[in-house]
């Protein structure tokens, strides 16, 4: 798991952003076994911050299988 989101700040990130991050984790872990996380749990957000920080999560999981390959599970 790699956490992706920055919990102190609550502007909600830009799915690149988020890429960003996660490739920077890269040369250190395959991209078949990279999980994205929040870092930690949002409980102490709003929740419409929280919400738009999942939905920047997923859009930046998405970019990521479109630029590394990786299948979608589930």
């Amino acid at each position: 798991m790699v956490g992706c989101l920055d919990l102190n700040d609550p502007t909600v990130e830009a799915p690149e952003t988020v890429v960003a991050r996660i490739e920077r984790a890269l040369p250190y872990v395959k991209p078949e076994n990279v999980i994205l996380a929040p870092d930690c749990g949002m409980k102490y957000l709003p929740r419409d911050v929280a919400f738009g920080k999942m939905q920047a999560m997923v859009a930046a999981a998405k970019l990521l299988r479109e630029r590394h390959g990786g299948r979608r599970q589930g």
